[in-house]
């Protein structure tokens, strides 16, 4: 019966080393697959990334362009706005003279 039990004991040994290739085969297959899916995931998800800091940076430069857009329209308003007083002045001016000579023709 130990003979018996042994031989089984060798048996189940030898089937299991002559299995486990095919075993280690297929763990290699599903490991490779696992592997080449986290990449392509990978890529996909670093090129998202790579492409979201380009639109980031072409946003704050055209953030940055409009600034100095901005400024320069700010700037040109206030001397806009300083020669609007200036010409306002002076057509207050013209029209207190006109009125003087229409009221010394009128005298």
């Amino acid at each position: 019966m130990i003979k018996k039990s042994t031989s089984e004991v060798l048996l189940i040994a030898l089937s299991l080393c002559l299995l486990s290739p095919y075993v280690v085969a297929k763990d290699i297959s599903n490991e490779q697959r696992n592997a080449y899916e986290a990449r392509k995931a990978y890529n996909k998800n670093k090129s998202a990334h790579e492409n979201l800091i380009t639109r980031i940076t072409q946003q704050e430069k055209r953030v940055t362009d409009e600034q100095v857009r901005l400024n320069q329209l700010k700037a040109d308003e206030v001397a806009a706005k300083a020669k609007l007083d200036q010409s306002k002045m002076d057509l207050d001016e013209k029209v207190r003279v006109l009125n003087e000579v229409w009221e010394l023709r009128d005298q």
